[in-house]
């Protein structure tokens, strides 16, 4: 196996690798401490980096998983999905709808499939989505590391601190930032999975060739 072919795609890097990395650093900080955790940071090497980037693409996906349970638990099955859903609701579902039966002859009643049928026809034409879905899931990925984040505030607090009031004062220092993070990655996720979804539809209608132009009056006529 060539290691060498091995490249990291946008989802990859952003969605799993990093959050990853992060949360590996996190358990560090907790078991071993601040000065430990940078001292085997600086020392690491190529080889000692290679195993910690596989490592965190690893754990990565478990931070995924736990972040898309842990929404899902609490907004429901279909959170992730509103974007499609208020598409399919509203005035544009019948233009979308037009569009699959003149070109395929299908009736989708199912949003889901007309969203995947979608999204296949469009192919390429709407590559952002990748960057889309990439931003969205790494910004839902902070809410689990903003979690666990505590366990090392804690850590660093109790290690800094030798009376309870000057720990509760350092810890409460730490806590307020992860708050901070874990707002603004659920706005970041909410806005980037709303835009992944619902702009599809938009992609797939404007990629349908138009009525009535010079191009589609010539093939008419051959």
């Amino acid at each position: 196996m060539n290691l060498s072919n091995f490249k990291l795609g946008v989802y990859d890097f952003l969605g799993l690798v990093v959050p990853g990395m992060f949360m590996i650093c996190e358990g560090w900080i907790t078991v071993r401490g601040w000065a430990r955790f940078v001292e085997v940071l600086s020392a690491l090497r190529p080889v000692s980096f290679t195993v910690f980037l596989a490592g965190s693409l690893v754990i990565g996906h478990f931070v995924q998983e736990m972040a898309d349970w842990g929404v899902k638990k609490i907004r429901g099955p279909r959170f992730f999905r509103k974007g499609r859903d208020d598409v399919w609701d509203g005035v544009d579902s019948e233009a979308v709808k037009s569009a699959i039966w003149a070109e395929s002859g299908l009736t989708l009643s199912s949003v889901d499939s007309a969203f995947d049928y979608c999204l296949t026809r469009i192919g390429e034409a709407f590559s952002k989505r990748d960057v889309f879905v990439a931003t969205s899931d790494f910004a839902r990925s902070f809410l689990v590391l903003a979690v666990c984040g505590i366990a090392p505030a804690w850590r660093l607090a109790s290690d800094r601190t030798h009376s309870i009031s000057a720990f509760a004062l350092l810890l409460a220092a730490y806590v307020v930032p992860l708050v901070l993070i874990a707002q603004l990655a659920w706005r970041r996720m909410v806005r980037f999975r709303y835009i992944s979804d619902c702009a599809v539809f938009g992609a797939y209608l404007g990629s349908r060739p138009a009525k009535n132009t010079p191009t589609t009056e010539v093939a008419r006529k051959l």
